[in-house]
């Protein structure tokens, strides 16, 4: 009988021992992959020292070839500004692509943008509804000319009077474009009947108003559920669902107001993750804007931009390693972590930290949960096998580019993985 329980003690031992080697975290830590080991050697040779936003011109081309290839003529290409803000890198996408269209979304950019020789005859359109006082402040730092030269969102019946009141107080005529509702439930005119209404607002207010056309936007469409078959296919057949609520507004609109449509209308739709879809089976829209697939953020990654590569990134230097991970308070007990989770093996310390962005190379590399993040030195877990060193540099890949370009101030210019200058973000 002895035996017998020292034989079930020894089995429930083994079993512990195999139930925990499964519940033991792996080793998630590798060395730079080729590209990034690249980059590493050409920062530490001739960077900054200091945390950088870095824009592959190489990857940058390929992207716009591939939009290009995917916005032929008859559409218009409009630059999504808020996405691409540096008036260097906006100018290098409107030779590129050969457009003098741009969307805007923040007051600080139109006035900016007005204000410039180079921009101040783009065709503009403003990405949202904004409210009468903002028309007022870019009024008051613009001239008359170039404002009303500008497309100005309307949302509703009620913004669309406080316009109207402007104008007449200014004695100036704005070019007012309605946002529509086709499926995306963010605001706009939901059915053609209130679309209409405010169209007689225009053919009773000429003097003062101008239609331009209509803005609908469909991102939600890339969120399609699809548990079965294509998921492009999928979203391909919410697109055209989309368009048809388009095309009725516009159908309405004609039928009713013939002479507002004699003329060529401003029809944008689409965005980074659905634009590749307006090349064919509509007949809709004709200006398409993109912005952010051009540089590819994390939020991007979908099946609709597998076509894109990713064209920036974080750089930030290591100043610190230290071996293991030590934790304030539970320093008698800190050497167990590393034997239990391998990918504590090794504690770095970075310049800045707390990016909105994710870990890219090495890769493996941890925030430390009970430290928290920091934005002077950010600290990170990682195994053996990550391999960095001070001077080196941890690489993330932003969510979004427009808030990570202006926190940073400027982006490194990258040619052939040479650092071949910089250029200037604006601040909104």
């Amino acid at each position: 009988m002895f035996k017998t329980r020292r034989s079930r003690l020894w089995l429930f031992l083994l079993i512990g021992l195999v139930v925990l080697s499964f519940l033991r975290p792996k080793d998630e830590g590798s060395a730079y992959q080729e590209y990034f080991f690249a980059l590493n050697q050409e920062l530490k040779s001739n960077g900054f020292g200091k945390p950088v936003v870095l824009l592959d011109l190489d990857r940058l081309d390929e992207n716009l070839s591939t939009l290009s290839k995917n916005i032929p003529p008859p559409l218009h290409y409009r630059i999504v500004v808020k996405s691409l803000p540096s008036l260097d890198l906006l100018r290098y996408i409107t030779k590129a692509t050969n457009t003098n269209r741009l969307m805007v979304f923040h007051s600080g950019d139109l006035v900016m943008l007005l204000g410039n020789p180079e921009f101040s005859s783009f065709d503009i359109l403003l990405g949202k509804p904004m409210p009468v006082r903002a028309l007022e402040d870019i009024y008051q730092k613009t001239k008359v000319d170039r404002f009303q030269k500008i497309h100005w969102l309307v949302d509703t019946e009620t913004r669309m009077k406080q316009y109207l009141e402007f104008s007449k107080s200014k004695n100036i005529k704005l070019n007012l474009v309605l946002e529509i509702d086709i499926g995306l439930h963010r605001g706009g005119f939901v059915n053609p009947k209130e679309t209409n209404q405010i169209l007689s607002i225009f053919q009773n207010h000429q003097k003062y108003l101008e239609f331009g056309g209509f803005m609908g936007y469909e991102p939600h469409v890339a969120s399609v559920p699809n548990l079965l078959g294509d998921k492009n296919e999928a979203i391909e057949k919410e697109i055209g669902y989309s368009l048809k609520k388009y095309e009725r507004f516009v159908q309405s609109g004609k039928e009713s107001f013939p002479s507002l449509f004699a003329k060529e209308l401003l029809l944008n739709g689409g965005g980074s993750k659905t634009y590749r879809f307006y090349q064919k089976n509509q007949n809709v829209v004709n200006d398409v804007s993109v912005g952010s697939a051009l540089v590819m953020p994390t939020d991007f990654d979908v099946s609709t931009l597998v076509e894109h590569k990713p064209a920036f990134f974080i750089a930030a230097p290591v100043l610190k390693r230290l071996e293991g991970t030590t934790i304030p308070f539970l320093e008698s007990i800190s050497f167990l972590f590393p034997l239990w989770n391998p990918n504590l093996q090794v504690t770095y310390f970075i310049y800045g930290g707390a990016y909105l962005a994710k870990k890219e190379s090495p890769q493996g590399l941890f925030d430390n949960s009970l430290y928290g993040v920091s934005t002077n030195q950010g600290i990170l877990n990682g195994s053996l096998a990550t391999g960095l060193k001070p001077d080196d540099y941890v690489f993330f890949r932003p969510t979004q580019s427009e808030k990570v370009m202006a926190e940073m101030g400027e982006v490194v210019l990258l040619r052939k993985g040479k650092i071949i200058g910089t250029w200037k973000c604006f601040i909104n």
